[in-house]
């Protein structure tokens, strides 16, 4: 299999998508303005040395200083009491939020004034974006994130992600971590790193440690208040974390961007600059690999199949709900035939929609009912082969006693929805609303209540046109009825200001 990347960016977004066997499979979306602080190292000079919190504020060129706390100081004093691969997470990569360590997190912690001093010059890392009114939180315990890998530079430990799981497997890569650590540094192995070889980490290493020396370098000649090193861009992280041997090129319609690729690559991953591609072409490149089209079509909840089927997808925060429904096929000799085929086809669709809406947690498929076992079998299996193709963790579950398929998916970032979708303020995102009918009715019952409530000789209901349409039409003899109940004539005005789903009434 070989695939592509398309990078578009703008001032104000950059869009990256993954392009295999010509249809668009993984999206990633970043807002300029949404960009955070965190991962970010800064050059900064000790302000404030508070001994009755243990902590200190540190000046690094922000409008507000940042919080250091006195754990979050590397220093020798410090020395760790629990170093059974205990790992903090750190979310310095958002493809991997379930790594990774910056250091063993029990430890004696020395007064904050014998860590610092006022006036010193430190080296820290953002480890909380700033929020309201305070400042942004760090730590001097750095970490570089690398793709299989996380470099903490001036520790001597090594570390597996908490949710690497076959006790075999975590063995054989900590062997591997502790033979390739470098002298003064840690290492900690990342969850993506299961399956991989030694000779990859070692090259992962190798990027992190030119990354940091490029680092130390630049330190030497800025001034406290400055940044070193900023956390990357999305089009650099994907660089680094997606370019697998599969993708064969990477067009980017930017020349600034692809300036900034070639760079980094020709620094940092010389085997990647080759495949770098400038798109000038004034048709834009999502439109030419018809990325837009599959962007539309997963944000919807109906999915068609070409079959004449549908998958039917919800997600709620529990989980996520597939359905998959035979629609007008009917080219089967048979209801198992047809249900069959039209589960084979929606396997692959299903698939293909989990990774473009990078959904993630708790995944329920209802498949067309099915009755031979071998069928089903079969089903299962093209599932399994069909999920290779997904990098994010996944695990089948086999049919459970109702019929359905129980799978989980790795949860890396926000679902595609999630990023690029609000929740609707007239369903208040229950995604539906009222009914025509059972607005008229409530109507009805507000025009009695209001009748009986206050003297009148007729009332006048302002509602927008589509629901004087129902009261004129199917409706209309209710309405006869009403004012026949009431005693009173019923006037009808229409108002497009007025939502569909609301009303007026007025007492004349």
């Amino acid at each position: 299999m070989t695939a592509e990347l398309l990078v578009n960016t703008s001032p104000f977004e950059t869009r990256i998508a993954r392009i295999e066997n010509g249809l668009a499979e993984e999206v990633y979306i970043e807002r300029e303005r949404e960009r955070g602080l965190k991962g970010n190292i800064y050059k900064g000079r000790v302000q404030r040395v508070l001994p009755g919190i243990q902590a200190a504020f540190v000046d690094i060129g922000l409008h507000k200083s940042g919080f250091l706390y006195a754990g979050d100081i590397a220093a020798s004093e410090a020395e760790p009491l629990d170093d059974d691969n205990s790992e903090a997470s750190t979310d310095n990569n958002e493809e991997d939020n379930d790594t990774e360590n910056t250091a063993p997190r029990r430890r004696i912690i020395p007064p904050i004034n014998t860590l610092v001093r006022e006036g010193q010059e430190i080296l820290v890392q953002v480890s909380k974006d700033p929020i309201a009114s305070k400042g942004p939180r760090l730590t001097s315990l750095l970490s570089l994130a690398g793709r299989y890998l996380v470099y903490l530079p001036g520790l001597e430990h090594v570390g597996i992600a908490r949710r690497m799981e076959g006790q075999e497997e975590r063995e054989r890569l900590l062997a591997i971590g502790h033979d390739i650590r470098p002298d003064n540094a840690g290492l900690i192995i990342r969850t993506v790193a299961e399956g991989h070889s030694k000779e990859e980490l070692q090259d992962d290493l190798n990027f992190l440690i030119r990354l940091w020396s490029d680092i130390e370098e630049r330190c030497k000649n800025t001034v406290p208040g400055s940044v070193i090193h900023a956390e990357l861009s999305l089009h650099l992280r994907v660089m680094r974390d997606y370019v697998d041997d599969a993708v064969q090129k990477i067009h980017v319609d930017s020349k600034e961007t692809y300036q900034s690729m070639k760079t980094f690559a020709d620094n940092f991953m010389p085997e990647v600059a080759k495949r770098l591609y400038y798109y000038p072409g004034n048709r834009p490149v999502f439109d030419v690999y018809g990325v837009e089209e599959e962007l539309d079509r997963a944000l919807k909840r109906n999915v068609p199949l070409k079959s004449g089927g549908h998958i039917v997808i919800d997600q709620t925060e529990a989980l996520i709900a597939i359905d998959v429904n035979s629609g007008s096929f009917v080219r089967s000799r048979s209801m198992e035939e047809t249900g069959f085929k039209t589960n084979l086809e929606a396997v692959h669709e299903i698939v293909h929609q989990l990774r473009i809406r990078n959904l993630g947690g708790i995944i329920v498929v209802d498949f067309i009912d099915m009755q031979e076992e071998e069928n089903k079998t079969r089903m299962l299996e093209v599932l399994e082969e069909a999920l290779t193709r997904d990098k994010t963790k996944t695990h089948v579950i086999q049919l459970s006693s109702l019929g359905l398929v129980e799978m989980t998916r790795k949860r890396t970032r926000d679902s595609l929805g999630r990023t690029l979708l609000s929740e609707c303020t007239r369903c208040e995102s229950v995604g539906h609303t009222k009914s025509p009918t059972t607005i008229c009715y409530q109507l009805f019952r507000e025009v009695v209540a209001e009748a009986r409530a206050y003297p009148c000789e007729k009332l006048m209901i302002i509602a927008h046109p589509k629901l004087i349409d129902v009261l004129l039409g199917e409706e209309s003899e209710q309405v006869t009825r009403l004012e026949e109940f009431l005693g009173k004539q019923i006037a009808l005005k229409s108002d497009l200001e007025l939502e569909p789903e609301h009303f007026e009434i007025a007492l004349l």
